[in-house]
């Protein structure tokens, strides 16, 4: 059978240096094994040179002789499988479990399986134990509304249990975690991706920094449901106090979160509110003793009191009241003995006090009882309401009244206030006329007892035409009857009036018996003069109205037509009476009429004319019956446009209304940037209250002008004190504020030059616990003139504590690792002793030259290692200066002299990994020893170039001699030289790729190049 053309035939030499067990083996014979799987299957010496008679099925358990079987086949086609536990049998009875990785290899001449055996009876052994564990920790678990699981850190981090109610809680099935560990990382929010799947030192890490080994993680599931859990996880210890893994329990604490988030937001809106709001709240409590439990800050907006002023005087507003103190103690007990008795009851009442600056001021006092949650009155929720400017009104009122009752009271003319016919009021003259002795008489009775029967039904009719508006300002001639029962003629007129805050109509009476008395006596003597008097007189004033009116009808023509407002007027039959140019344009443009006086413009529509109608029509009748109107209207005239219309009454000389007057003002523009500046500011507010930074902005004399919620926060909690709009913060309260205060002036002094800055602070708050700040002060600008500092802070405390954490577990780590390397470097001198003291014992050159080299690679590793415990990295090295010192070690190694072999280098300053830079240096140890060794037989001369370039983060490696070259029909890559079969697997351990040149006499050149 010929070699295959696509496969190495396999090194036996190479299987017997591998550290581990090698067995060669088909469905018929036991072709290899080498020392390592000798030992681990305990085949006796005798038997050794006899393997071809065993199959390796002979030590195999019954239970796997069916899927090793078909494995194999699967593997001599050509199909890579994953490792797999089986139970074999050894020659001395003894049972191990092994793994076994196997693949296809070529070997004397046709395919056979190549597989490596690794002892893992004791993992196995652990395996089942865990496994006994995990079936007890699955019936303590099965019914816990937590989810109980168990993580392993070896080989490598997995879940090894976890309970049924994973699928409630986290939303997957154990199956699906089990297959892939970390199917919830992409679920994990924001920062809590930290706690996914890792390795054993992540884990430590985050455990670390974990409160109480508990942490609290948000993920959103795969119905895009946000879910808070609370893991709790405590580590697995060895024996030896070695962590093996976590044992844990998760808890959905989703609706607990939730609640706590409604809280805050709660607490929130109420601070805003109480912050921002016209009314002060206070919560006060008479039981066990009287005290204020709550004041709204804005106390000293309104008042000008500090909040703690209140918390610290229960009897605060009693002692500042200047009104009927006698009413206030009163209200003050009644509430006390309805708390006493869990009486719920409001109580409202308005008092005279005064601010911190001595001015009066009237408060409405609004309490409310609040229950608590057994049943009783926990306190009284305050609202207090600066009601000075109505109780003002209300004074300006009572006095207007008591004036106003003075002047009819003192009046001659009869004078008698009526509501809908009952009499509220009535002056000594009306008493007069009526002969009655006092206004008890008539107060509280209705007028029409005072008429005669013919009067009462006018009287009735009358009082309803009143309320109609009709006929006001009109005299009535009626016959009322007098406490004697003597008819007495009067005339009444009508007015509405304001009478105790109410709508009454006042009636002025004229006794008419008296004035026709008058009347006929004067009538005689100036009838004539009078005459003539009263007609000269009337011609005087009608030339007078008649010119004024000439000028005032050219002015009020004029503001008409030039007026930007639609402006027009309509009678009672909804036709036009007038109207300006502006008017007709629009109706033009909307409608596409042309209209005139006297049309009704429905009737002119071609569409949409019941729509006018139903819009229109009843507000016009509104106005008919003499109401002013005032409303916004929304058209669409090629874009919507908004109009303030304003319709007022037109009355004539009878007090009625005959036509409506119509103004239209356009408003879209004003309504168009009022909506932008509502969206604007809603969007400023909302963005300033929810950022997680402090924000606040100070003027010149270091006064507060704004901040949000988070800045509130922090001051309370730092200077003791809850911050208002024009504090100026006193840090009195806090202990080592020298340097702060310093750093503080020093930068708000820049700011208010003109120059943003940023700094961090170190203070402690109440507790005399460290804060770190981050701050960041931004000049604001009026005109070139900075007139107040915006400030922008976030607390590093926690970033500050990490940090130094990780500083000191960084040392720690520097510390082991160096240890570490510097074992691993003096372990490897041991070995480097050892085959040295070796070679003395051996007089092959062979075996010699074969112990030198092996000396000479075990060097080359122990130098990487040196360099790192003596470099600050341990993830790279200086491969620059490492190449250097392997190089003259070389040189020195195999003593040739410098007249002979002359070595150039050429070498970039270059870092690489410690993955890459034993196997590039141990390339070129068996370059370099190779071109020394074969290059310049004999006396010859030479010299040897080596080239290290780095461009792009690609690596170029040129080993390059001028000595006597290799033969042509060497093969680099298929060559029987160990130094040469190594330099072609360290260069796939690397990725690279390599050029390879010869020719006889002129010498060699090796190029390899690999990614960094």
């Amino acid at each position: 059978m010929k070699t295959s053309p696509k496969e190495k035939p396999v090194d036996i030499n190479t299987l017997d240096s591998l550290p581990v067990a090698i067995v060669l083996y088909d469905s018929e014979a036991t072709y290899y094994a080498n020392e390592r799987a000798i030992q681990l299957f305990e085949v006796p010496k005798d038997k050794i040179k006899h393997l071809k008679e065993y199959s390796i099925y002979q030590f195999l358990k019954q239970e796997y002789h069916k899927v090793v079987k078909e494995r194999s086949a699967e593997i001599l086609k050509g199909k890579a499988l994953p490792p797999i536990q089986v139970t074999f049998v050894t020659f001395s009875k003894k049972t191990l479990v092994v793994e076994a990785k196997s693949n296809r290899v070529w070997f004397e001449n046709k395919y056979v399986i190549q597989t490596a055996f690794s002892d893992v009876t004791l993992e196995s052994k652990r395996q089942n134990e865990l496994e006994n564990s995990n079936r007890l920790l699955e019936k303590i678990s099965h019914n816990s509304l937590d989810v109980i699981f168990k993580m392993d850190f070896f080989p490598e981090p997995r879940i090894v249990y976890i309970s049924d109610s994973c699928e409630k809680v986290l939303g997957f099935t154990k199956e699906e975690i089990y297959k892939d560990p970390k199917i919830i990382e992409p679920y994990l929010q924001n920062d809590d991706k930290k706690y996914a799947i890792a390795s054993k030192d992540e884990y430590l890490n985050v455990s670390e920094n974990a409160q109480n080994n508990t942490a609290q993680i948000q993920f959103k599931n795969k119905r895009g449901e946000y879910k808070f859990v609370e893991v709790v996880a405590n580590p697995i210890h060895e024996d030896k106090g070695a962590i093996t893994g976590f044992m844990g329990s998760i808890r959905d604490i989703t609706d607990r979160m939730l609640t706590e988030e409604l809280l805050v937001e709660t607490k929130s809106k109420f601070e805003l509110i109480t912050n921002n709001g016209n009314d002060i709240i206070t919560f006060y409590t008479y039981l066990p003793k009287e005290k204020y439990i709550y004041v709204s800050p804005n106390i000293k907006k309104i008042l000008g009191f500090d909040p703690q002023e209140l918390l610290s005087d229960p009897d605060f507003f009693a002692k500042r009241v200047l009104s009927d103190k006698n009413e206030f103690k009163k209200g003050e007990s009644e509430m006390a003995l309805c708390q006493k008795k869990g009486t719920t009851k409001n109580y409202s009442h308005i008092y005279k006090t005064t601010k911190s600056n001595g001015e009066e001021v009237w408060l409405e006092n609004t309490s409310t009882p609040i229950i608590n949650s057994k049943g009783k009155i926990g306190f009284y929720l305050n609202l207090l309401k600066d009601v000075t400017e109505q109780k003002i009104k209300e004074l300006e009122i009572e006095k207007q009244y008591s004036n106003y009752k003075e002047l009819l009271d003192g009046s001659p003319v009869a004078y008698i206030i009526h509501d809908q016919g009952n009499c509220v009021y009535c002056n000594f003259q009306t008493l007069k006329i009526l002969k009655r002795k006092s206004s008890d008489e008539v107060i509280g009775r209705s007028v029409i007892e005072f008429f005669d029967e013919e009067s009462k039904v006018r009287a009735r009719e009358r009082i309803k035409e009143i309320y109609q508006k009709k006929n006001l300002n009109k005299f009535f001639n009626y016959t009322v009857i007098d406490s004697e029962g003597k008819k007495v003629e009067v005339e009444v007129k009508s007015v509405f009036v304001k009478f105790n805050n109410k709508d009454c109509v006042l009636s002025l009476i004229n006794n008419l018996t008296n004035i026709r008395r008058a009347e006929k006596e004067k009538e005689k003597l100036q009838a004539t003069t009078t005459h003539n008097i009263q007609l000269e007189k009337e011609i005087k004033e009608r030339e007078q109205v008649e010119k004024s009116l000439i000028e005032k009808t050219a002015h009020l023509s004029s503001i008409f037509e030039s007026s930007t407002h639609l402006i027009w007027t309509v009678d009672r039959n909804y036709q036009l009476t007038s109207f300006n140019d502006n008017f007709s344009k629009v109706v033009k443009l909307q409608h596409g009429i042309d209209v005139r006086i006297g049309d009704k413009i429905d009737e002119k529509l071609k569409q949409k004319q019941e729509e006018y109608r139903s819009y229109w029509y009843p507000i016009y009748e509104q106005a008919f019956a003499g109401k002013k109107l005032e409303f916004e209207k929304k058209d669409y005239v090629e874009r919507d446009v908004y109009r303030r219309v304003f319709i007022n009454p037109i009355f004539n000389k009878n007090n009625e209304v005959t036509e409506i007057s119509c103004i239209a003002n356009d408003i879209t523009d004003s309504k168009t940037y009022e909506g932008k500046l509502i969206n604007q500011t809603a969007k400023l507010t909302a963005i300033f209250d929810s950022s997680h930074h402090y924000i606040w902005t100070v003027d010149r004399e270091e006064r507060l002008t704004s901040f949000n919620k988070n800045y509130f926060d922090i001051i309370s909690s730092l200077y003791n004190t809850k911050p208002y709009l024009g504090l100026v913060l006193n840090r009195g309260v806090l202990s080592h504020d020298n340097d702060y205060n310093k750093v503080l002036q020093e930068n708000y002094k820049i700011s208010f030059e003109g120059n943003a800055t940023t700094f961090e602070l170190e203070t402690l708050d109440k507790n005399s616990k460290k804060v770190h700040l981050e701050v960041f002060l931004n000049p604001i600008f009026d005109k070139d003139r900075v007139i107040e500092v915006s400030g922008i802070a976030h607390n590093i405390t926690d970033k500050k504590q990490v940090q130094k954490k990780m500083e000191q577990s960084l040392k720690e780590k520097e510390v082991l690792l160096k240890e570490v390397h510097h074992r691993v470097k003096n372990n490897m001198q041991v070995v480097s002793s050892i085959l040295n003291l070796q070679s003395s014992y051996v007089s092959d050159e062979y075996a010699l030259a074969l112990l030198k080299e092996s000396q000479n690679r075990i060097k080359t590793m122990a130098y990487i290692h040196e360099s790192l415990y003596q470099n600050k990295s341990f993830s790279s090295v200086n491969f620059s200066q490492y190449v250097r010192t392997l190089l003259g070690n070389i040189i020195h190694s195999y003593s040739h002299s410098k007249e002979k072999i002359k070595l150039e280098m050429n070498i970039d300053e270059l870092i690489l990994p410690l993955d890459s830079s034993i196997p590039v240096g141990l390339i070129i140890n068996e370059l370099v020893t190779n071109a020394i060794k074969h290059a310049f037989p004999g006396l010859r001369v030479g010299t040897i170039t080596l080239e290290l370039k780095s461009e792009n983060n690609l690596v170029t490696l040129t080993v390059r001699d001028d000595g006597a070259g290799f033969n042509d029909n060497v093969n680099f890559q298929n060559s029987n030289s160990l130094g040469l079969q190594l330099v072609n697997t360290l260069i796939e351990q690397i990725d690279g790729a390599y050029k390879f040149k010869s020719e006889k006499e002129k010498g060699t050149e090796v190029q390899i190049t690999f990614k960094m």
